[in-house]
């Protein structure tokens, strides 16, 4: 069975013996199981569309579990539409073979599954919040899901649609479904970041902007007219961390490269904004920064959220924790290995669609922010070495 933790021990050991015995083919999992992470908690994601077919009521919460492998699609009870935000549109499958235990998972295809596999893989290796995933290609086992999918929609015209555009395509990721979360912009902010559970929320979310600073998925948020991006639309958020400590899981995730050219704008744009923002950060942690303060006034302007000023100092002490993980953890090698990786995980590849993906993560950038971030770094010791002389 290859899995994204394969891959992930493969490129931290350097072993490249491809003769790994395997209990099945195509599976992918780049974290720990649901299986030894059964949680249930307050709320849902919105709800789009459900299959009104059947009514499904299940009282009992402990008997849903979320189990990736080895699925007997044939077992099918219930799909819904489930739209997380920004784009990303799921399926939500249950299913049951007795009617007394069931197990949820969500389907998902997007334009840059390769990169979100690929940035999946770094996730895991800074013990990021992610769901468990695998990837799932056209063979056998996408017959016989795709065949009960369609059968079972079939009295439901809007789902059935839905179902073959998205069977069109190519690549599916089959996800963990962790129940009762929130997306960022249904909270009740005021009541959810509250007292010290609210400081650590504050810092988790900083670490997870953290990532985006580096994939080049944060800054970019801040160019001039572009409202196209909503900060935290790739999160989930719950009442009760998991057994790790996390309120949040990532539903989402890309790498976002630009060519390292100093005459290209982008480029030059992203680089001086990392650099206010690292400096902001390591040299004046209990200040705001300008990007933190851009984006409070965004989710302010936009989706009329009000993060207080006190929240500023809180994100950028997790930020500036998960860019030491980061620098700790990540090195050109590795981002080039798992490239390499991650690009011959798939057996067929119609169209190029995973190879354009592939290509388009351009490490010797991923290099330069990662050289930023350790000069930052660098520069902050110095300075208080200095201080304490």
């Amino acid at each position: 069975m290859k899995t994204f933790r394969d891959i992930r021990k493969k490129i931290k050991n350097d072993n490249n013996n491809k003769n790994n015995n395997n209990n099945s083919n195509n599976i992918y999992t780049p974290s720990i199981s649901i299986i030894d992470n059964i949680e249930t908690l307050e709320s849902t994601p919105q709800l789009i569309k459900s299959n009104s077919k059947k009514n499904l009521m299940i009282n009992n919460q402990d008997l849903i579990i979320s189990h990736i492998l080895e699925i007997d699609w044939n077992t099918i009870i219930d799909i819904e539409i489930i739209d997380f935000g920004n784009s990303v549109v799921c399926l939500l499958v249950t299913l049951s073979s007795d009617n007394l235990h069931f197990n949820q998972i969500l389907i998902k295809s997007t334009p840059t599954i390769a990169q979100e596999c690929y940035a999946s893989v770094l996730q895991n290796i800074l013990k990021l919040p992610i769901l468990d995933i695998r990837l799932l290609e056209k063979n056998n086992e996408f017959l016989e899901m795709s065949s009960n999918l369609l059968d079972y929609s079939k009295d439901d015209q809007l789902l059935n649609d839905f179902i073959k555009s998205e069977l069109e395509k190519t690549f599916f990721l089959i996800m963990e479904y962790r129940p009762n979360g929130k997306k960022f912009n249904e909270l009740n902010h005021k009541e959810y970041f509250s007292g010290y559970k609210g400081q650590e929320k504050f810092k988790q979310l900083g670490k997870i902007i953290a990532f985006d600073i580096f994939c080049n998925n944060f800054c970019k948020t801040n160019i001039p007219g572009d409202d196209s991006s909503i900060y935290f639309s790739n999160i989930i958020c719950y009442e009760t961390p998991n057994k790790n400590g996390w309120y949040f899981s990532l539903i989402n995730s890309n790498i976002s490269c630009i060519n390292n050219s100093l005459f290209t704008i982008g480029y030059r744009y992203h680089m001086n904004s990392l650099k206010l923002l690292l400096f902001s950060i390591f040299q004046n942690p209990s200040t705001e920064s300008f990007q933190i303060r851009m984006m409070r006034e965004h989710l302010l302007k936009k989706l009329n959220i009000k993060l207080p000023k006190s929240s500023a100092v809180y994100i950028q002490k997790g930020i500036a924790k998960g860019i030491k993980s980061i620098v700790n953890y990540i090195n050109y090698p590795l981002l080039e290995n798992t490239k390499d990786k991650v690009k011959n995980i798939v057996s067929r590849d119609n169209n190029n669609i995973w190879k354009k993906g592939i290509d388009s993560i351009h490490c010797p950038f991923l290099l330069d922010v990662l050289n930023e971030i350790e000069i930052e770094i660098l520069n902050r010791r110095e300075k208080v070495y200095f201080v304490k002389i």
